[in-house]
């Protein structure tokens, strides 16, 4: 993904809320639910914080190109796009420019997606009515994913949790 202020916010809001889950979640003994509710009500400290800290958007401006059977710049996507021309399956290509001249690709097939932007490559399930990738997500293998969502322009889709 790109390097944003609002990406980089986002993924640390998104490991705070999963470190609150998942304490919630530990069956402790009696004994130390005490020392659990101390350091949930930490957690939901640090939450609230880090919520405070909250950035704007990033305001880049978007070139948008949805190409059927397109060829994308990117060396590796294009060997995924071969080995779909080799399967005889049918992809399409999302190529987002922005005005900083940084480029999003992400080939899309049977409701599976691969997207290359900054230098790093992200593999999911393709939700095409919202236009987003659920990292690591596989319906067909049962994998839940990552939580991480990404727009088609590399942006975290997120929303924080309204009670911190």
């Amino acid at each position: 993904m790109l390097k944003t202020a609002w990406n980089e916010w986002c993924l640390k809001a998104l490991q705070i809320e999963t470190a609150l889950l998942a304490l919630e979640e530990i069956e402790l003994p009696e004994e130390m639910h005490g020392l659990q509710d101390a350091a949930e009500e930490k957690l939901l400290e640090l939450g609230r914080a880090w919520k405070g800290r909250q950035p704007q958007k990033d305001g880049r401006r978007w070139e948008r190109q949805t190409l059927e059977g397109g060829a994308p710049s990117d060396a590796e996507l294009q060997e995924v796009v071969d080995e779909f021309r080799g399967d005889g399956k049918k992809w399409t290509l999302l190529r987002a420019t922005s005005d900083k001249q940084e480029v999003v690709e992400v080939v899309v097939s049977e409701g599976r997606a691969c997207m290359v932007a900054g230098g790093s490559y992200y593999l999911g399930q393709w939700d095409a009515k919202d236009e987003v990738l659920e990292v690591g997500r596989d319906d067909d293998a049962g994998e839940p994913g990552t939580g991480v969502v990404l727009s088609a322009t590399a942006e975290v889709q997120f929303t924080p949790d309204p009670e911190l």
